[in-house]
C-alpha cells in the first residue's frame, strides 16, 4: 500500500480527519498537496510536497495514493483528474468503525470513527460518513454524499449525489433523499425528500424562506 499524499486548500476540518484517521489505522501519509492561492499551512508536523502541478506529474501519482481533503465541488473535480491520469485515490476507513463485508465503499471516502455501514450497503465515491452516523442494510449513497455526526438512515435508504444529512437526522427506511438536498439537524424524514430541498424538523418538511 502507497502512502498517502493530502491535498488541502486551506486550514478546515476535513484534513485533520484523514490525518487523525490514517494515524489510528498506521496508514502513513507523506505530506501534504496544497492548491489555490488561498492556501493555507494545516497545523500538522506534514511537510509540504509542493502545489497541484504535482497532481500532472506521473512520477508522484505512481508514488502516492492521493486523498484530496477539500470540502467543495473541487474534491471530485480534483480526484476525477488524478484518475484520469492514471493515479489511484485512496478510501480513509477509521479502524474504530464498522463496515460490512458485504458493504461496497468507493474510492476517495472517508469513514470516521463510529460510523456503521451495515450488510449489502453502498457508499459512494468522495463521501463522508461522519462520527457515529448509521448507514444500516441495503442503503445506497451516491457520490458525494455528506452524512453529520449521529444521522441514522434505516435500511433500504437512497440518497442523492451530494446530499447533505444534517446531525442528528433520522431517515425512515426505503425512502429516498434526492440529489443535493439537506435534511436539516435534527430533522425526521418521513417522506421522500425532491432533488435540491431542504428539509427540517420533526416530522421533517421543506423549509420555507422567510420574506
Amino acid at each position: 500500500m502507497k502512502p498517502i499524499a493530502l491535498v488541502a486548500a486551506r486550514a478546515e476540518t476535513l484534513p485533520r480527519i484523514i490525518i487523525d484517521a490514517c494515524a489510528a489505522a498506521d496508514r502513513p501519509i507523506a505530506g501534504l498537496v496544497q492548491v489555490g492561492d488561498e492556501a493555507q499551512r494545516l497545523k500538522t508536523h506534514l511537510p509540504v510536497l509542493g502545489g497541484e502541478d504535482l497532481l500532472s506529474d506521473p512520477a508522484f501519482l505512481s508514488a502516492y495514493d492521493i486523498f484530496v481533503a477539500i470540502g467543495d465541488g473541487r474534491r471530485k473535480s480534483l480526484s476525477e483528474a488524478v484518475l484520469a491520469r492514471g493515479g489511484t485515490v485512496a478510501t480513509v476507513i477509521h479502524p474504530a468503525a464498522t463496515v460490512s463485508a458485504s458493504a461496497k465503499i468507493g474510492v476517495g471516502t472517508v469513514i470516521s470513527a463510529g460510523v456503521i455501514v451495515q450488510m449489502d450497503a453502498t457508499v459512494g465515491r468522495y463521501c463522508s460518513l461522519n462520527t457515529a452516523c448509521t448507514v444500516d442494510h441495503d442503503n445506497v449513497l451516491a457520490d458525494g454524499v455528506n452524512i453529520a455526526p449521529g444521522a441514522h438512515l434505516a435500511g433500504g435508504v437512497q440518497v442523492g449525489e451530494g446530499a447533505f444529512i444534517g446531525i442528528g437526522a433520522t431517515i425512515k427506511g426505503w425512502l429516498r433523499i434526492g440529489a443535493r438536498a439537506t435534511v436539516g439537524a435534527g430533522a425526521v424524514v418521513l417522506k421522500e425528500v425532491p432533488d435540491g430541498v431542504t428539509v427540517v424538523g420533526n416530522p421533517a418538511r421543506p423549509m420555507v424562506a422567510k420574506s
